[in-house]
């Protein structure tokens, strides 16, 4: 079978009375924080902070989270690995007519290093709720990822990977216990990839737009390093970095392309940001980690994704506008050039050169795809709207 997907989601939690905790309860819970915040912050050779406050610790490259993994402990990953055909990642995307703006992230980390926000007490408590909301619901579409809503263009083959470029934009009045994505996704099973985008005041403490990744298997599932897998290889653009400059609507479009792609010598599962000179490979999800991922994807997807509690409005999607006029992408948030690689021939496909399905639970609200014959658009999906009540499932 042969198709696509194109998405915006949306979550949902279920809420419940909960005794307040004794102060012996709480006074083990902070115990409990402290212990946590010991294993996951490893020593640091540097540290760096950025204009926003974060702190990156600078780790050593064979230190790092990704091998507390039981699957990881023995392994032969060195800090120079790439993918196999790097060269060719870099010839995959189309000419650009005109430069749109990429983001420049640099840390500074020393050779050897790798950067890892740094991870304080709130950071815990905080991702603890969302966990707790996140992991807690029923996805309309899939078994597999909890309680989410989705518009999406998705292809059904066999992938070697997919990108496309994303406008990047700072969603307004996104709350607590909610989010605002825009990103791609490879699945196959129950195992899939995210990255992209977001606005996520509960995992990050601020409404910055940040780069982030997920990852979900059988056995585990978890936002950029917060749980041991993404080995990191690059030692100057993390995950979860604010994007120093965004898009404006009317004003100025800032973009980054998006690139998970499988190696095929290794079956490593890579994150590629950027395009051309600014191509940054980020690190790998190692083969070993999946079931169904171990091999090729057969699903692709591309779009706009939102998290709410029920009963309640959602956050805007996008940049907040409501998608009037499908002859101007520049005017929404969008992903354009959605292409696939081909997991036999290694080349990259045009969505519209394959089979494609729109998928949305959000009835057509937030969510509209245009192929252009230029080929700096190449078939581009648009997302987003104001916020919208959902009722609780």
């Amino acid at each position: 079978m042969f198709g696509m997907k194109f998405f915006i989601l949306a979550v949902f939690a279920l809420t419940s009375c909960v005794a307040k905790p004794t102060t012996r309860e709480l006074y083990e819970e902070d115990l409990k924080l402290e212990r946590q915040l010991k294993l996951i912050n490893k020593p640091s050779v540097n540290t760096v902070k950025t204009e926003y406050g974060d702190i990156y610790d600078c780790i050593d490259f064979y230190k790092q989270p990704a091998f507390d993994h039981a699957l990881l402990k023995s392994h032969e990953f060195h800090p120079e690995m790439r993918p196999s055909n790097m060269n060719g990642l870099e010839e995959v995307g189309k000419e650009e007519e005109k430069e749109e703006g990429d983001n420049e992230i640099e840390v500074e980390c020393p050779h050897g290093t790798v950067p890892i926000r740094r991870t304080t007490k709130e950071d815990l408590i905080r991702q603890k709720t969302f966990n707790q909301m996140f992991d807690s619901n029923i996805h309309p579409l899939t078994d597999s990822e909890p309680g989410n809503r989705v518009i999406s263009k998705y292809v059904d083959m066999d992938f070697g990977g997919g990108f496309a470029h994303f406008s990047l934009y700072q969603t307004p009045n996104v709350h607590q216990l909610q989010f605002s994505s825009g990103l791609i996704k490879v699945s196959n099973g129950t195992d899939f990839i995210k990255a992209g985008w977001t606005v996520n005041p509960t995992l990050y403490g601020d409404n910055r737009c940040r780069k982030f990744a997920y990852f979900h298997t059988r056995d585990q599932h978890c936002f950029n390093t917060n749980c041991p897998g993404f080995v990191i290889v690059n030692n100057n653009s993390p995950l979860d970095y604010a994007f120093p400059k965004v898009s404006e609507i009317a004003v100025r479009i800032m973009e980054c392309r998006f690139y998970i792609y499988r190696d095929p010598q290794n079956g490593n599962w890579w994150l590629v940001t950027g395009k051309g000179k600014k191509q940054k490979a980020l690190g790998f999800w190692p083969a070993k980690l999946f079931t169904d991922l171990a091999y090729n994807a057969d699903e692709v997807y591309w779009g706009g994704e939102l998290f709410t509690i029920p009963n309640s409005k959602t956050s805007p999607m996008g940049n907040g506008l409501l998608i009037k006029h499908v002859d101007d992408p520049r005017l929404y948030a969008y992903a354009r050039d959605c292409s696939v690689v081909d997991a036999k021939t290694q080349k990259a496909i045009g969505v519209a050169e394959v089979n494609s399905e729109e998928v949305t639970d959000f009835d057509g609200w937030y969510g509209r795809r245009k192929a252009h014959i230029e080929k700096y658009w190449g078939h581009t999906i648009m997302f987003g709207g104001p916020a919208k009540l959902i009722k609780g499932n």
